[in-house]
């Protein structure tokens, strides 16, 4: 079973690099969103940016 998921983890991944949706049936469906640089205000009072991502997201089946 280790290794069914390891085979799948690697799929998954190389096509999230290549830009592509992965739908996984009765699971959910994988993708990347790009998020844009924010600002983030510190508990301090200082201001952080943080810079502009890539992040994986998971849409879960219904």
């Amino acid at each position: 079973m280790e290794r069914v998921a390891e085979a799948l983890g690697a799929c998954v991944r190389e096509a999230l690099e290549r830009g592509e949706a992965v739908e996984v049936p009765g699971m959910g469906t994988f993708r990347v969103e790009h998020r844009t640089s924010e600002l983030d205000q510190q508990d301090d009072g200082n201001v952080a940016v943080r810079p502009p991502r890539d992040q994986i997201v998971f849409d879960p089946a219904t």
